[in-house]
């Protein structure tokens, strides 16, 4: 049945091309790296990262803007099948910093789950963090509690009750249909879900939303990994499109190792989507790594890299 609505809602039908063989990372730019850092790193007890690498000479053409330079801290969050990618850019750029409402399109969010979330939302607020959760506590959804939060860039955190430490990935889209087929038939996902708009008064409360917004869920497992990533569709509300550049603060991306960049990138561009990176073209990250990076129809920024 779910099967079913989702080739109803998308028009796909067959198999998905074998594009997507991993992920790197979840990804978001901070103003100021250092404080970031010590913030996940008080909030939820972690390991501190190693110190930034040097400046890489490729990332100026990755970003395509001249003179910018990237430091970055990676961080492992117990359960989680990906890294949390803390970045931080500076040179001769403007930053235009964003913090978007949870239902605007490209507005990405780190769901968390642990099993006291009570204990772990005191510890976020004296890390700093500001609550979004309308009621201001973890509020019944579905089967577990929720409460939602912003980190010191404005990026959202999901906390979730669960008996084990876990973490995935959401986003929210402008239309889901779109979303789903930019996902499927560029890389590989394979996305679930049903067509139908319910309302849920604990999802309005958790993020804020006017009460009774209608919204829709489908998911996918990330090709090659165990990562879980939500895409949410909200209807009734006055959206705003979340597209900033990479080196703004609160920025979101994700990064997606693919089996054939070339081809795949031929196939983006027949498709009409953005490439961002100088002149259209993969970087050499490395002497093993090529990159590129592009926007999905949300403007949500997908880093692509081929490793050899």
């Amino acid at each position: 049945m779910r099967l079913l609505a989702l080739f109803v809602l998308t028009g796909i039908s067959g198999v998905a091309p074998a594009q997507t063989i991993g992920m790197n990372s979840w990804i978001h730019a901070t103003a100021n790296l250092d404080r970031t850092v010590q913030f996940y790193v008080q909030a939820f007890g972690l390991e501190s990262p190693a110190p930034p690498r040097p400046p890489n000479p490729a990332v100026p053409a990755l970003l395509n803007l001249p003179g910018v330079k990237l430091q970055a801290a990676t961080l492992r969050l117990p359960g989680a099948p990906f890294a949390l990618e803390l970045t931080n850019f500076g040179g001769d750029i403007d930053l235009h910093p964003g913090q978007p409402h949870p239902w605007d399109p490209g507005a990405a969010r780190l769901i968390v789950e642990m099993p006291n979330i009570d204990a772990a939302l005191v510890a976020l607020k004296r890390a700093g963090a500001s609550v979004v959760t309308r009621s201001g506590v973890p509020v019944k959804l579905g089967d577990a509690r929720v409460v939602v939060v912003r980190d010191p860039d404005g990026y959202l955190i999901e906390l979730m009750e669960s008996p084990e430490p876990a973490a995935s990935m959401g986003l929210a889209v402008r239309d889901i249909q779109e979303t789903a087929k930019f996902y499927h038939e560029m890389l590989g996902f394979e996305v679930r879900g049903l067509a139908e708009f319910p309302s849920d008064a604990g999802l309005s409360d958790a993020l804020d939303l006017p009460s009774g917004a209608p919204h829709r869920l489908m998911t996918a497992v990330v090709p090659g990994t165990t990562a879980l990533m939500q895409f949410w569709e909200f209807r009734g509300l006055d959206r705003t499109v979340f597209r900033r550049q990479v080196p703004d603060p609160g920025t979101p991306a994700i990064a997606l190792r693919v089996s054939d960049l070339d081809g795949l990138l031929r196939r983006l561009k027949a498709g009409g989507t953005p490439v961002i990176s100088a002149g259209g073209v993969p970087t050499q990250f490395s002497p093993t790594i090529r990159n590129i990076i592009v926007e999905d129809p949300n403007g949500f920024k997908i880093e692509l890299y081929e490793q050899r």
